[in-house]
C-alpha cells in the first residue's frame, strides 16, 4: 500500500526503499497463497527490474527449484535497511528466519519432486544436517504446509501419501472409463469419415 501511493511513486527514493521492503517481507513471510499472489504481482512490476538484488530474491521464490544457500545476492538483500530495522538482535532473528524461509522452499520442492528420498541425501541436496533437516520437516508437517514421513531406521523421508486400495481402485476405473470413451469417439468418427469416403 505504501509503495502504490501517488507520493511515493513521484520519488525514486521512497518507491525504491518501499519495493525493497516489499520483496524483503515477502521472502520472510511464511508461504500462503496470500503470499505467492504478491510475489506474482511484484514480479510483474517494471520498478522491480531496477532492483537486481530483489527481482532474483522474487524469482528464486517463485521458480519450483531448489535454492542453495547463501545464494548470490543475499548479501546485498541482508545490508538493504529492511532488514537492519530493530538493532542486531533483531537482524540476527531476521537471518535466522530468511535462511528458515529458504529451507522450507526446498523442502516443498523436493516434496514436488521426491515419492521417497534417503533423509542424507536430501540433506546434502539442501545443504543442511540430517538432524536440522527433520526438525524442520517435522515443523512443517506439523502445521500442515506439507506432508511427510520420516521412516528414521532406514532413513527415508516419504512425501507422498500411501493411497488405501479403494483410491486405487476407483483411480483405475475412472481411467478405464475415459479410456473407453476416447475409443467409442475415435470408432465413431472413423465410421463417419467411412461413410463420407463411400459416397
Amino acid at each position: 500500500s505504501i509503495y502504490s501511493t501517488s507520493t511515493v511513486q513521484a520519488d525514486e527514493a521512497q518507491w525504491r526503499e518501499a519495493l525493497q521492503s516489499t520483496a524483503i517481507y515477502l521472502a520472510l513471510s511464511q508461504y500462503s497463497n496470500e503470499q505467492q499472489d504478491m510475489l506474482n504481482r511484484i514480479n510483474l512490476d517494471t520498478n522491480l527490474e531496477k532492483i537486481e538484488s530483489c527481482k532474483n530474491t522474487v524469482k528464486l521464490l517463485l521458480t519450483k527449484e531448489i535454492i542453495n544457500y547463501p545464494f548470490q545476492y543475499q548479501a546485498e538483500l541482508e545490508a538493504m535497511s529492511a532488514f537492519s530495522i530493530g538493532g542486531p538482535d533483531l537482524k540476527a532473528h531476521w537471518k535466522k528466519t530468511f535462511h528458515t524461509r529458504i529451507v522450507q522452499h526446498n523442502v516443498r520442492i523436493a516434496a514436488l519432486y521426491y515419492r521417497q528420498i534417503h533423509g542424507k541425501r536430501l540433506a546434502q541436496l539442501l545443504g543442511l544436517e540430517p538432524a536440522v533437516l527433520e526438525a524442520e520437516i517435522s515443523s512443517m508437517v506439523s502445521d500442515g504446509s506439507v506432508y511427510a514421513k520420516i521412516d528414521r531406521p532406514n532413513d527415508i523421508i516419504r512425501f507422498a501419501a500411501q493411497k488405501s486400495p479403494e483410491v486405487i481402485l476407483s483411480d483405475w476405473a475412472s481411467d478405464i472409463s475415459s479410456l473407453l470413451h476416447l475409443v467409442e469417439s475415435t470408432t465413431h468418427l472413423i465410421h463417419k469419415e467411412n461413410m463420407i469416403a463411400g459416397q
